[in-house]
């Protein structure tokens, strides 16, 4: 692409992730969003406030109405939802791209499903590919030199990272459970499911095709023409074996060696694979500081933008959306 718009570097774009409800860093995030005039914002998962109590008893079943949902519910409804309700009237060129994250709650995604449909410029993501508005805005003044680019979410994790089974799939057909589970009991029946969705699949089988995954999503562009060279993917959780997937050290199990990456295996051979334009992730709060929040597997960039949320810390990537190379990292404290 030759021209005079793709050498100009515009930071137009910000990833963060895993802000789990905190109002202060919801703000600010906003706040520099209408500073920086950005024309993106990508939110990689864990929205709400954690509320994972422990397993109910097998004699009683898990409803809907946990208190983890009820909690999150309102959380949507009278915190987030306004506040980028109110954002987003004001800022109509600014659009706002979130997935769900595992410890977020499935039996609320229709709250975020029906505040996408009445907001024309914030898009949830789970299990969806649509165009990216502002390369197609830019493809108006320069289609010669703006690639048009799609954005592709994919909210679930493997195994391991709590007892919330919502937005967690087996990685393939071997089935393996987090260490020190029996290893045959079912994940789905030793933690809390509110929406068993697409359990039925591994996230090995949903990434062969994954094409024709998304164009089963009624909310996925009908016209949509996947292409992973023009996609911009969103995952909750990193590629493994990176440093985007570092956890603390996690010592040993009956005398074998924990691994301290956490990450999907098969996401991360997806990529290899298929070599996405860029890949934005989260999950791995600590990983920005212990390990790093970029990382390249092949041609494509691999972000993990970490979380502070405990610190009242906004962790942000902010990225050229036309030269996904050129991005820079920041921290910025919300008190």
């Amino acid at each position: 692409m030759d021209g005079p718009y793709p050498q100009k570097i515009m930071m137009q774009a910000v990833a963060v992730t895993d802000i789990h409800g905190n109002m202060r860093l919801y703000e600010l995030l906003l706040r520099v969003a209408d500073l920086w005039k950005l024309t993106s914002i990508f939110i990689t998962g864990d929205l709400a406030p954690s509320a994972l109590q422990s397993p109910p008893e097998r004699s009683a079943p898990i409803t809907t109405e946990d208190q983890g949902v009820v909690i999150q519910r309102a959380f949507f409804t009278e915190q987030f939802i306004p506040l980028f309700s109110s954002f987003l009237l004001e800022h109509r060129h600014t659009d706002i791209y979130v997935i769900m994250g595992n410890d977020d709650r499935r039996a609320n995604e229709p709250l975020l499903a029906t505040f996408d449909r009445e907001t024309p410029n914030f898009h949830l993501m789970n299990d969806r590919l649509i165009e990216l508005r502002d390369s197609r805005q830019k493809q108006a003044f320069f289609p010669e030199e703006v690639p048009l680019l799609w954005v592709a979410g994919y909210p679930y994790v493997p195994p391991g990272g709590s007892l919330l089974m919502d937005w967690v799939k087996y990685e393939n057909r071997i089935k393996l459970r987090p260490e020190g589970m029996d290893p045959t009991t079912d994940i789905y029946e030793a933690g809390v499911t509110t929406d068993a969705t697409g359990h039925g699949s591994t996230i090995a089988d949903d990434l062969e095709d994954f094409e024709s995954y998304l164009l089963k999503n009624s909310r996925t562009d009908r016209e949509a023409s996947y292409d992973p060279s023009r996609t911009i993917h969103l995952f909750h959780a990193p590629p493994y074996d990176t440093p985007l997937d570092w956890t603390t050290p996690r010592g040993r199990y009956d005398y074998l060696p924990l691994s301290d990456h956490v990450g999907s295996v098969e996401i991360r051979r997806f990529i290899m694979r298929t070599q996405p334009y860029l890949v934005l992730s989260g999950h791995c709060h600590e990983s920005v500081v212990i390990g790093d929040y970029k990382a390249d597997l092949g041609r494509t960039r691999c972000v993990n933008p970490g979380s502070q949320t405990h610190l009242d810390v906004l962790s942000l990537v902010q990225f050229d959306l036309y030269h996904p190379q050129e991005m820079k990292q920041f921290f910025i404290h919300a008190r």
